[in-house]
């Protein structure tokens, strides 16, 4: 089947899994594996999509669970380099750029949603970017860590905000990315169990709008286009429900086992090249 050009491999062709809202299919790619909606929604369609009733939960849980998550995260930062100049790309309401901030770093931030932007511009008392990371401007070459937690997937253009990052970071600096897993088998086997059903990949209506959909291959593919080599790749721990945690836990522990990525989300490490 003709599609447009993969963003990984630039193959044109792919098999389709699931029919969304006409216009929308998503397809994976025949050559790399890549899972991805054709076509792209419209931008200002997703830029919508996450205005303040999408951000409640992540408010409300802040001081909770999800504030033990974006600590957790830090210690991951801070295990390779320490206090330097970060930038979070899609930093959502900030959370995790305050965090940052607290533990010494500069932190600076992007973020399409303009709910979203100026939330986080008023909880860190200076502005963040509201816009895709190539339209910001920022100085080549000026920060030593740049993260994208679960965001990736959400862009339109995943290869061209990964070379704006390669630009921008240091050399020596690090790239850090979690994106959730294809091939979370586990999870994907327990939401059968639950519902009887499996999992749908992509629809107008869902709360997470995911536009691609990676496994620890694609990732690592993408990247390398980029310009850079991933250091480590393996499980991410951002899960905040407590019966998925369990779930995950036993998918990381047969992943061990078994030699493969079969947990919930993909963590990661690369650096320029």
């Amino acid at each position: 089947m003709q599609v447009p050009p993969c963003p990984i491999c630039r193959c044109a062709s792919g098999r389709i899994l699931e029919h969304a809202e006409a216009p929308h299919r998503v397809v994976r790619c025949s050559g790399c594996g890549l899972v991805y909606v054709d076509p792209v929604p419209d931008p200002a369609a997703l830029h919508r999509h996450y205005d303040r009733k999408y951000y409640a939960e992540w408010i409300a849980d802040q001081k909770t669970r999800r504030d033990l998550m974006w600590a957790q995260r830090m210690d991951i930062i801070e295990r390779l380099t320490g206090p330097g100049c970060l930038l979070d790309v899609g930093c959502g309401d900030g959370a995790f750029l305050d965090h940052a901030l607290r533990r010494g770093w500069t932190a600076d931030g992007t973020e399409v949603s303009a709910w979203g932007a100026d939330h986080a511009s008023r909880r860190l008392g200076h502005t963040i970017f509201r816009g895709e990371i190539w339209d910001a401007g920022f100085p080549a070459q000026s920060y030593d860590v740049v993260t994208l937690w679960h965001v990736l997937e959400h862009v339109r253009a995943p290869l061209r905000v990964l070379e704006e990052v390669r630009r921008v970071v240091k050399p020596g600096g690090w790239l850090v990315v979690a994106v959730p897993n294809v091939d979370d088998r586990i999870m994907q086997a327990a939401y059968r169990i639950v519902k009887r059903r499996r999992p749908h990949l992509f629809s107008l209506e869902d709360k997470e709008l995911h536009l691609f959909h990676f496994s620890a291959s694609s990732i690592e593919r993408l990247l390398g286009r980029a310009g850079f080599a991933s250091i480590e790749v393996g499980p991410d721990y951002g899960i905040v429900e407590r019966s998925k945690q369990f779930i995950n836990g036993v998918a990381v522990a047969m992943s061990r086992c078994f030699n493969r990525h079969w947990y919930n989300s993909i963590l990661t490490i690369a650096q320029p090249v």
